[in-house]
């Protein structure tokens, strides 16, 4: 974990999963996104070395891997956590995050992998005047995701987008709703400020190529999926070329965060009337329209 200073009172510490840090006044900070489990000890390591006192904490939304260190600092600290009330059940609830990526009721290794800590101390942001901070929606990703800019003009924008090295080496991340995630791609060019932090990657002063990126990259994997469809594919087959194209390699976690996000896009291909679905022996099968 890397402290770094990138205004007067904003900071960030550079971590797989990016953490902000905002000093509200007289070393009172508070933080956005905890990382994921065990990174709690770490951040307040780095709190007590700067003298800081934490009053409360902000996620940009709910996967585990962004409030992984939320537990202990709530209880260590006594302070809230705050989320957009569609996040919030998921927040509450141990197994709601992974029941919706897989479907279904989760195999052992999933309910492990994420489960949440639950009823720990998650608050409303709705409503909620945060000095010096503001925040906008930014779903897409997640349900009910937001980003954060602070007085410096920084901005935390949780994983709205994905950093051009993450798109060159792995090109897939996951995604609920691609239709909702496109347009988030295109809020995102209109803002304004002086640096852009996402959860994952570099932080940048201009992200305008970096969107563009993943405006390519989206349609890249909806081009690949109705080459897939060329003839009519059942979700396994789908899944089992796209494990091939994509060279990944298939595990149970990468299973259901795959299977999750190919099924979003076919969601999203037929609403735009790129593809059609039937059913053929029992199998729901899809078939690209516009090949």
């Amino acid at each position: 974990m890397e402290l770094r200073q990138v205004g007067n009172k904003t900071y960030y510490i550079e971590h797989d999963t990016n953490i902000g840090i905002y000093n509200i006044e007289d070393n009172k900070i508070c933080l956005i996104d905890t990382g994921s489990a065990g990174d709690g000890e770490k951040i307040d390591e780095i709190i007590t070395n700067n003298g800081w006192e934490l009053k409360y904490i902000l996620n940009t939304h709910t996967h585990i891997d962004h409030i992984g260190g939320n537990k202990y600092l709530i209880e260590k600290y006594g302070v809230p956590a705050y989320c957009t009330d569609y996040d919030m059940a998921f927040a509450h609830y141990p197994e709601l995050e992974v029941a919706y990526m897989n479907g279904g009721y989760p195999v052992r290794k999933l309910r492990t992998v994420f489960e949440h800590p639950g009823k720990i101390g998650f608050k409303s942001i709705e409503g909620v005047e945060l000095k010096g901070i503001k925040y906008i929606s930014l779903p897409g990703h997640s349900f009910g995701m937001i980003g954060f800019k602070t007085d410096d003009d920084v901005w935390f924008l949780g994983d709205s987008y994905l950093s051009r090295e993450y798109i060159s080496k792995f090109y897939f991340g996951f995604i609920y709703n691609i239709g909702a995630y496109i347009e988030t791609l295109e809020r995102l060019k209109s803002l304004k400020g002086k640096m852009f932090i996402p959860s994952h990657g570099e932080a940048e002063g201009d992200i305008t190529e970096t969107i563009d990126v993943n405006i390519d990259n989206i349609n890249w994997m909806l081009d690949l999926i109705k080459d897939i469809c060329s003839e009519y594919a059942g979700i396994d087959s789908i899944l089992q070329q796209m494990y091939t194209r994509l060279n990944i390699r298939a595990r149970v976690t990468q299973q259901v965060l795959l299977s999750s996000t190919a099924k979003g896009y076919l969601t999203y291909l037929e609403d735009t009337g790129k593809i059609d679905c039937k059913f053929i022996d029992n199998i729901m099968k899809w078939k690209t329209n516009c090949f």
